[in-house]
């Protein structure tokens, strides 16, 4: 049974505690390895592999996430992976050796997982259903000012205190994160129980849960690696770093546009969009060779392709699946996204070693038009769907 209505303070509070745990721990490494690297003698991927060794971690306790949410809600699930993250940041503060390092991140891993995005939402979907659209879209709205407040913000700190004494202040502000997720109702609502379904409606779920999981992982693998290695393209055209604003820009500006277009633009219909956008988007970014400010053009719109791609990645399993089997299917179908986001930045790196900034780009563009097929293919499989029941009119 889901709970009448959303409390009004929630989106502001749930999107408080998402910026800040993006920030303590995606965006951290980008702001303080230097730092680290100076004190520690640790190299870069050294210092990253941190970072790689929690996202592997959040792709083996992804399967776990729906019964813990079923079985103590998602109020203290959340907050109990929000402290996991202060904890981390508190023993990373401490730790003088490689071992310690990982085993920091480790934690962090788990904490993550139970309280970054896909926990927050299965939680909301949870208790609200279909109403929980809009929240989760303003949630990320804030989410995505994660970059844009921390980097600066890290960059801040460690002109007036060394990298340890950072991160135990990132610890604090883990702990007012923790507070802030107190917003979030503590009911627990159980798994929806299995329907007893047709073999036709078995194999229409297969086939949308498949179609799903391929297209976030793609999806996941290239802008994982192009958000990497941005700084490279960037560099490789002879434009300014400060261009990788523009990425921010259009990160938050797209999120922004979909706040404001809410019911007009349903989830399958932004997927479409976001997906038939990418390669148009590379193509602009490989014009560059020859046009030097397309090269801006492309941080700009491919930054706006990503802020939606975490809203598609969030909303579209409402239209695919019941809102009840929202947690579990998620839990299982974002396995494959949770291990390329690990493994892009290193299949980046080799990429753009072995075939150059621009091969690299020309590798991704055949990519994004696989993931448009895919986009499409949803789309004609939802229309099949939808055709008994007279929905398919107006459907995208």
């Amino acid at each position: 049974m889901k709970t009448s209505a959303l409390p009004r303070l929630l989106p502001v509070a749930a999107g408080g505690n998402q910026l800040i745990n993006w920030g303590i721990t995606f965006y951290m490494p980008g702001t303080f390895a230097h730092a680290i690297a100076a004190d520690m003698r640790w190299s870069s991927p050294q210092i990253y592999l941190g970072l790689t060794l929690a996202m592997l971690v959040m792709a083996t306790v992804s399967p776990f996430v729906a019964r813990l949410l079923a079985r103590f809600g998602g109020q203290l699930v959340v907050m109990s992976g929000t402290l996991m993250i202060a904890v981390s940041c508190a023993v990373m503060a401490c730790v003088h050796a490689l071992p310690g390092w990982y085993a920091a991140w480790l934690l962090a891993g788990i904490g993550m997982r139970l309280s970054l995005y896909d926990a927050l939402f299965a939680s909301l979907v949870n208790l609200y259903g279909q109403s929980a659209r809009r929240t989760i879209s303003h949630v990320t709205l804030a989410g995505g000012l994660a970059s844009a407040v921390f980097w600066p913000l890290g960059a801040k700190l460690l002109t007036f205190m060394s990298w340890r004494e950072a991160l135990l202040v990132y610890a604090l502000a883990g702990l007012l994160s923790a507070v802030l997720i107190r917003a979030l109702p503590g009911h627990r609502v159980p798994v929806g129980t299995m329907r007893k379904a047709t073999t036709h409606a078995n194999h229409q779920d297969r086939r949308n849960g498949l179609l799903y999981a391929a297209f976030i992982a793609l999806i996941t693998f290239v802008s994982n690696g192009t958000s990497t290695h941005l700084p490279e393209f960037i560099a490789s055209v002879g434009l300014p770093a400060s261009v990788g604003m523009l990425w921010g820009i259009g990160q938050t500006g797209a999120r922004f546009t979909e706040v404001v277009a809410g019911a007009h633009l349903s989830p399958l219909r932004l997927t479409l969009i976001t997906a038939l956008a990418m390669p148009l988007c590379f193509l602009t970014g490989l014009s560059a060779s020859t046009f030097i400010w397309a090269a801006a053009g492309f941080v700009l719109g491919y930054g706006a392709i990503n802020g939606l791609v975490t809203i598609v990645k969030a909303t579209l399993p409402l239209q695919l699946f019941p809102a009840e089997d929202y947690a579990r299917r998620t839990g299982v179908l974002l396995i494959p996204a949770q291990v390329m986001a690990a493994v892009s930045p290193f299949a980046y790196a080799w990429l753009n070693r072995e075939l150059g900034v621009f091969g690299a780009m020309w590798v991704s563009c055949g990519l994004t038009v696989i993931i448009g097929g895919l986009a499409i293919g949803l789309v004609v499989v939802q229309r099949h769907n939808k055709k008994p029941s007279g929905e398919a009119e107006g459907f995208v």
